[in-house]
């Protein structure tokens, strides 16, 4: 049977949760890629860079956000280190902090002689889901505001990205993603297991003195009204699975402290799981009962905490959509 397993990472940067890996969210050349083994020695930054003459110099013309890619002009060979960052354009959103996801679109070039790296966002697909703080872009990202255009120059090893060289990046703060489901609360089956939240958006799953569905079933929490998951998607999620018998957890994206990224396919995940995404709305929160049969059957990973031929429960709250 087919395990739960992360998305690889595909693009840079280093901060990226992989939303921008699935089919027609990006694009990039050779040198863009992760196999690109960095060749620069510098740093990670670990708090924000400050403006200076190099950034100041970049040139980004354009709707923030928008639908087509800004054009951008700077001087070829420009560099800084440490990177510098100019805030281009100053959003009036919400300040960022650490541990926040937001969504970023973004062009990377080679600064020494301005070839685009890679453009995720604007005319190339979706927005690339970031997570805020800790070192390299999500350093920089913590000391910006949602609706911010941010002209960025430096190492790319400093700035995090998996290429080698001096780089420069423009990138749109999009919108902030949550890390809970913001769908509408729906009238819950008490023949199935039951979903209560704590005050942070975890689910409390309670399971009915009742035999357990005979077929793979799934119940909307939480009604969103964003885009719907079809076969082959990408999706930010926070997830928590238990065993029917006894409730025990046994995974749970919470307990790790992160949302997490899934490619909703077979090809990754076990049928149940596809079977209970595909057709679902982001901002929903949805419960899957999942038979053996769509689950791990008599073969569950080993170390997983998982019985042979245990019926699962999953309750899952999707966040975004690559």
């Amino acid at each position: 049977m087919k395990r739960l397993r992360l998305l690889p990472i595909a693009l840079v940067p280093a901060v990226i949760l992989g939303l921008a890996a699935c089919s027609g969210s990006g694009s990039s050349d050779a040198s863009a890629s992760a196999s690109s083994t960095p060749k620069a020695t510098a740093a990670p930054i670990t708090s924000c860079p400050k403006p200076g003459g190099a950034s100041d110099s970049i040139a980004a013309t354009g709707d923030v956000g928008g639908s087509r890619a800004p054009k951008v002009t700077f001087d070829d060979g420009l560099t800084a280190d440490p990177p510098q960052a100019t805030r281009a354009v100053k959003g009036t959103g919400a300040a960022l902090a650490e541990g926040d996801f937001v969504q970023v679109a973004y062009s990377a070039y080679d600064a020494k002689d301005a070839k685009n790296l890679v453009t995720v966002g604007f005319d190339q697909g979706n927005p690339q889901v970031l997570s805020v703080g800790g070192t390299g872009f999500g350093a920089l990202l913590a000391c910006a505001h949602v609706g911010d255009r941010v002209a960025v120059v430096g190492q790319a090893a400093a700035l995090g990205f998996n290429t080698s060289g001096s780089i420069v990046v423009v990138a749109d703060v999009v919108e902030q993603t949550p890390t809970k489901s913001t769908g509408t609360p729906q009238d819950q089956d008490p023949a199935l297991p039951t979903v209560e939240d704590k005050a942070d958006g975890e689910p409390e799953i309670t399971i009915p003195d009742t035999d357990a569905p005979t077929k793979t079933t799934a119940e909307v929490i939480k009604q969103g009204d964003g885009d719907v998951i079809e076969d082959g998607d990408t999706a930010l999620v926070q997830y928590k699975g238990v065993a029917y018998k006894g409730g025990k957890e046994f995974d749970s994206s919470w307990s790790k402290g992160s949302p997490t990224t899934f490619t909703i396919s077979n090809s990754g995940l076990i049928p149940g799981f596809v079977k209970g995404l595909v057709g679902q709305k982001i901002g929903s929160q949805v419960m899957i009962v999942v038979t053996p049969e769509d689950g791990y059957g008599a073969n569950p990973p080993e170390g997983s905490g998982i019985p042979a031929n245990a019926t699962l429960v999953f309750v899952v709250d999707l966040l975004a959509k690559g």
